[in-house]
Order: C-alpha cells, then structure tokens, then sequence
C-alpha cells in the first residue's frame, strides 16, 4: 500500500505539470518539457524523491522509444502497467 501511495505521488509530480498543460500531450511533447524544465523537483522526502526521478527515468525512455505514444500511457508503463 506505501509502495502505490509513493507511486501516485510521484505521478503527481511528473505528470501533473504535463496534464495542465494538456491532459492528452504526446510523449514527443514531454521530452520537450521535461528538458525545458529540468530535473525532478525534490519533496524533501528522500524515498518520494528517488522513486519521482526513477519514474521520470522511466517516462522519459518509454517517450524517447515511443514518441507518438500519449503521457498517460508513459505513466501507466513506467508505474508497471
């Protein structure tokens, strides 16, 4: 249960700057932000933040693989799905 809690709020994290920008951006796009952005933001809580920037890891190689593919599919892979 701690495991899936720390996960949502990774996803928040990550995907919750890309989906208020558009809930139905591309992976294309992402790579884009993320790079105009910079490295995962830190909570403060050492666990939360190694498991955001091993998800961003993640998100971003499904997006460099998949450019086309949605950001909710890269989340949905990258948390295990």
């Amino acid at each position: 249960m701690k495991l899936f809690l720390y996960s949502a709020a990774a996803l928040c994290l990550l995907a919750g700057s890309a989906s208020a920008q558009d809930p139905n951006m591309n992976c294309e796009a992402y790579i884009k932000m993320a790079a105009d952005i910079g490295p995962t933001p830190k909570t403060g809580d050492a666990a939360v933040d190694k498991m955001a920037a091993d998800m961003d890891a993640k998100m971003l190689s499904y997006c460099k693989a998949n450019p086309k593919a949605s950001v909710t599919e890269a989340a949905t892979k990258a948390m295990g799905g």
